[in-house]
């Protein structure tokens, strides 16, 4: 019976030893991407990616809680703060949350300590864990295949852009200017010049090749399909479409916009010098456009039920239902996190 006992013991051992092995193995493993992978669409990461929507889960920056990213339905039921890290340009993929944090937290956090504010992290949607990909100060980031390409601001280089691979190696700079990463479709970048001209270019993950696409001079270009959509600098900021490979291009919006975001048939925007200014929304089919709510508005952002802004000068967010007309405040609830 002794001996019977003290196997089994050594089993019992053993299984803790190997299980609490394994649980560490499947917290430091990295679940790769196929290439063609992107972490949210352009026109909310051009809203400063503060709504991310995956598997019918949104993740969101609470505004009502300085940012802290938090989850809920499509349809707001079910609100729950996954961590107390703020954050802004939140990408998903099937296994991790990418974002980076904000400064913008208050006393209660390690703000003041100054410590990782600012870096570029990733959270495993399953158990939380947070590990930091680059912990400088980083911006403007996008999900592409199994990189990240951000934006990173130092004092000597100023804003550059570079790439990390999502287990946090082959950090690079891509481009030592401050060329926007938000454009991306597949492993393939589109963007405006930022030095010498407003064309749009190329820059492709597999290759590392810079190509010339478009001579419009253009602003925060967008790709739904086979078209391009564009600010165009020429038109006093009006939104323009025309076809990716080239051709003759057509007005979209009736005023220029500070920010725009494409979901489905419509077109929400931000107006420049409008008859009044406000949110509008254009129906692509039919051209029509309604004034949503008058104001000054920005970070735009759409999940598959509603549509988001943001009150320029008070930050106050506020929602409407695809389709509607009727605006109210996001009010989400505040939680407390036990991390």
């Amino acid at each position: 019976m002794k001996i019977v006992r003290r196997v089994l013991i050594a089993i019992a051992f053993f299984a803790v030893v190997g299980g609490a092995g394994y649980y560490k193995y499947i917290n430091t493993v990295t679940h790769f991407n196929e290439t063609n992978v992107n972490g949210n669409t352009t026109g909310n990461l051009y809203g400063n990616g503060l709504f991310c929507e995956i598997d019918g889960i949104v993740y969101f920056a609470n505004p009502n809680d300085y940012h802290r990213i938090y989850t809920m339905n499509p349809d707001e039921t079910d609100v729950k703060i996954l961590a107390n890290d703020s954050v802004y340009f939140l990408n998903a993929d099937s296994n991790y949350i990418y974002y980076c944090r904000q400064e913008n937290r208050d006393n209660s956090q390690f703000g003041f300590l100054k410590v990782n504010i600012n870096s570029l992290c990733r959270m495993n949607r399953k158990n939380k864990k947070v590990i930091i990909l680059d912990q400088e100060a980083s911006t403007t980031c996008a999900l592409s295949g199994n990189y990240i390409l951000y934006q990173r601001h130092d004092e000597e280089d100023g804003v550059t852009l570079h790439s990390i691979k999502i287990d946090g190696t082959e950090g690079q700079v891509l481009h030592k200017s401050a060329i926007d990463p938000r454009c991306l479709v597949g492993d393939k970048l589109y963007f405006a010049g930022v030095e010498g001209d407003h064309n749009l270019h190329t820059f492709n993950m597999q290759s590392k090749d810079i190509g010339f696409a478009s001579s419009e001079n253009l602003w925060m270009p967008t790709i739904v399909g086979s078209d391009l959509y564009f600010m165009d600098l020429d038109h006093k900021e009006r939104v323009y479409r025309m076809p990716l490979g080239g051709g003759d291009k057509v007005g979209i919006t009736t005023y220029g916009t500070s920010d725009y975001n494409i979901d489905g048939n419509y077109l929400y925007y931000q107006s420049i010098k409008g008859n009044p200014d406000g949110l509008y929304r254009v129906d692509l089919t039919t051209g029509s456009e309604v004034l949503i709510a008058e104001g000054e508005f920005n970070s735009i952002n759409v999940t598959s039920r509603y549509v988001y802004f943001a009150d320029f000068f008070s930050g106050t967010t506020y929602h409407v239902l695809k389709g509607s007309d009727q605006v109210g405040i996001f009010n989400p609830p505040i939680q407390s996190s036990d991390q």
